[in-house]
């Protein structure tokens, strides 16, 4: 398994990006329905521990919402490390779109 981690600060705090992430999931979940084969998740406090399959591949870690940052860090199959500067980049932009 490859290891992924992006960080991306915001100033929001962490009650109200906590609740756009759980929003921004849900939503997620049914855009992308016919590619997630899979997804879960569990919160404690403010750490989000997930797995997610697609298309076969598992794909799981932790998603941590900070005062001023979140950061997501996990593992993924050997045959996406190929595709991670790109996962990494898309998920940081993502973010920072929904955390504007």
């Amino acid at each position: 398994m490859a290891k992924f981690m992006t960080a991306v600060e915001h100033q929001l705090g962490a009650p109200t990006a906590q609740s756009r992430l759980q929003d921004f999931i849900s939503q997620m979940t049914t855009q992308y329905a016919d590619t997630i084969d899979s997804m879960d998740g569990t919160w404690n406090d403010n750490i989000l521990t997930f797995e997610l399959t697609a298309m076969r591949m598992k794909v799981s870690g932790t998603l941590t919402v900070n005062d001023d940052v979140i950061e997501i860090q996990g593992t993924m199959p050997f045959a996406l490390s190929l595709m991670r500067g790109r996962l990494e980049k898309t998920m940081e932009q993502e973010l920072r779109k929904l955390l504007a």
